[in-house]
């Protein structure tokens, strides 16, 4: 895989805190409820564990949105901090056409080794 040198934006950086405090909190959120189980407060609990990834969302944003500043200190003085390796696809800000992205969609979803050889 190759390796790129990544810089995000203030709102992909936001976008992708979001996700990532959802996914933790989502995961995190059963042990909070089960907290809230064992001292007998069912409906905290629930509320808890249903809240959660909005929650994360929320949280996340905040918290992006204030570590924006330290990010981009950072990243911009560390390749190491800022190299990421991965499957990339370019999209294009001007591709109108829905089935072109649809397709190149489909293409990342495939297996690397069974694709055809240029």
């Amino acid at each position: 895989m190759n390796r790129y040198l990544v810089q995000l934006n203030f709102v992909s950086f936001i976008k992708f805190n979001s996700v990532a405090f959802c996914c933790a909190n989502t995961l995190l959120s059963p042990f909070n409820a089960l907290l809230y189980f064992q001292s007998d407060d069912t409906t905290t609990g629930f509320l808890a564990l249903f809240l959660a990834p909005f929650a994360g969302l929320l949280f996340g944003a905040l918290i992006g949105i204030l570590g924006f500043p330290l990010y981009r200190f950072l990243i911009s003085r560390s390749q190491f901090l800022a190299a990421l390796s991965g499957r990339f696809q370019d999209i294009s800000v001007d591709t109108t056409d829905r089935d072109v992205q649809i397709a190149a969609e489909a293409t990342m979803d495939a297996d690397p080794k069974s694709a055809p050889k240029d």
